[in-house]
């Protein structure tokens, strides 16, 4: 199905291209954008509403005009009409409750998502309220993990729309899914359950909680962003709640018994439910509850599975319910990783919610903690392993230079460590070998390693040595670690 066919086609407005003309939204490399040419439509907010069905929303939000094509007939007589704000390219994906458009936002000239209440549910007031409750709910939440709602409104058939930020990436439940096994790229991930946990605390200190954390609900965006969405079920628990912002979710805007189930009233994902929520105790869902997600997600990342898992819906729903948490604790008991993750995690998803962290901020607090001496141990490590090593070790700058060198270098070549960092380290090497040298240099900031590579590199006395290197690049950090030794006994003096 089309992004524009979820639309009803308005009298005198028919599919017709955007007139010569008039301007184009650019051309998009997004990687929902199916091929073929894209037909556009547009919202174009002209006035107050006084929708009955959606009287929760303010007076002074804007009513919204949706215009497919561009003929002169489908558009407003008079001159104080605004222009057509967001024209639709293609759908991003869709839920239980919305459709994700992206969008070309005409007024500032960048891509957006649009995010429209399903048709199915234009007439359930509660879902309409649940669907506002999330926009005012995230509208809150300034936060660099969290995107940010730009403008709410409404159809003409009635239904609520709101635009927001375009978050670019794969989710973190794709991600963990690719991966080879758990073991792989474990510091990425623990960095982006760092930055989840960040976000989640942002909320939990404003009143919110989210109440479905997953890999699902976790954007990473290029330029090592992440982002939480999918607030739909977002809750305040402090300040001056409104209807729209309490209450269960209305289950019919469910996904399927993966996701929002009914019993009694149930809500979330199964396989990441804390027994609270699984059992439906709306009174005892608190921060709490958000803690056991954020439990959850480090669980799937350290063991590649959620807590609960295995058969249909309704028996991962029931081993929640019953907290049957003895597999999951196996699994991160069997880990090969630092036991601080694995009490943090268990910590996390204990079944008594007197037992876990009182809040997100309490879980960044261990996180950070562990993020700090981590890298406190490298540092230890790699200064040991300068002290140590009988070899000669740098760390080079791909701009040519040493950043640093052991006490083997000035003991070898006879130069102080000042020098030997002060020049560009080319200067050093036997004329006869500094073509060699640089395109290794570039193999090596192209991503290859370097392995038995030899030159000879002048002694402070003017006798040349040959050394043999082995060395790979860290491009992120733009420098190159290399390990040498004298081999001119082997090789013979220059």
């Amino acid at each position: 199905m089309s992004a524009s066919s979820i639309f009803p086609r308005l009298p005198g407005s028919p599919l017709d291209p955007v007139p010569t003309g008039e301007r184009q939204p650019p051309p998009t490399a997004s990687p929902w954008a199916g091929g073929g040419a894209t037909k556009t439509f547009s919202f174009d907010p002209v006035a107050p509403f006084a929708d009955g069905k959606l009287d929760e929303l303010s007076a002074g939000t804007s009513t919204v005009d949706l215009r497919l094509g561009g003929e002169e007939s489908a558009r407003p007589t008079t001159t104080d009409a605004p222009p057509p704000r967001y024209r639709i390219l293609s759908e991003v994906g869709r839920g239980g409750m919305g459709v994700v458009l992206l969008a070309w936002d005409t007024f500032l000239g960048r891509e957006v998502a649009v995010k429209v209440l399903l048709e199915a549910h234009r007439d359930r007031r509660n879902v309409v309220r649940r669907f506002v409750g999330e926009a005012r709910i995230t509208s809150r939440l300034p936060h660099h993990g969290i995107v940010p709602v730009h403008d709410i409104g409404v159809t003409p058939d009635g239904r609520p729309y709101f635009a927001m930020s375009l978050v670019r990436g794969q989710s973190l439940d794709r991600l963990l899914h690719e991966r080879p096994g758990p073991a792989d790229d474990l510091p990425r991930y623990l960095i982006v359950f760092h930055q989840v946990a960040q976000a989640v605390a942002y909320a939990h200190a404003a009143g919110v909680i989210h109440r479905d954390l997953k890999p699902g609900n976790i954007m990473v965006g290029d330029f090592g962003t992440v982002k939480v969405l999918d607030w739909g079920l977002a809750k305040l628990i402090a300040g001056a709640a409104r209807p729209e912002d309490t209450g269960p979710p209305d289950s019919a805007a469910d996904g399927g018994a993966g996701h929002l189930t009914r019993q009694g009233t149930v809500f979330g994902t199964p396989a990441y439910l804390p027994p609270e929520q699984a059992t439906g105790d709306f009174e005892r869902v608190d921060r709490r509850a958000d803690v056991f997600g954020l439990g959850s997600i480090l669980c799937e990342i350290l063991t590649g599975h959620p807590p609960y898992g295995g058969g249909d819906g309704h028996e991962v729903l029931r081993r929640a319910v019953a907290a049957d948490l003895d597999e999951a604790f196996a699994r991160l008991d069997a880990c090969p990783v630092p036991i601080d993750l694995v009490s943090l995690a268990k910590w996390c998803l204990a079944p008594d919610l007197a037992a876990r962290p009182t809040d997100a901020a309490e879980v960044v607090e261990v996180m950070t903690s562990y993020l700090r001496a981590d890298q406190r141990r490298a540092e230890l490590d790699l200064v040991r392993f300068f002290e140590l090593t009988l070899d000669l070790f740098c760390i080079a700058s791909t701009d040519g230079y040493f950043r640093r060198v052991n006490d083997n270098f000035p003991r070898l070549l006879g130069y102080s460590t000042a020098e030997l960092t002060g020049r560009p380290f080319v200067e050093f090497v036997h004329p006869d070998d500094r073509a060699r040298t640089l395109v290794e240099c570039e193999r090596l900031a192209g991503g290859e390693s370097s392995v038995r590579f030899a030159n000879r590199y002048r002694h402070a006395d003017g006798r040349y040595l040959w050394l043999e290197w082995n060395a790979r690049a860290v491009l992120e950090e733009q420098a190159i670690y290399a390990v040498a030794r004298d081999v001119t006994a082997r090789l013979g003096a220059a």
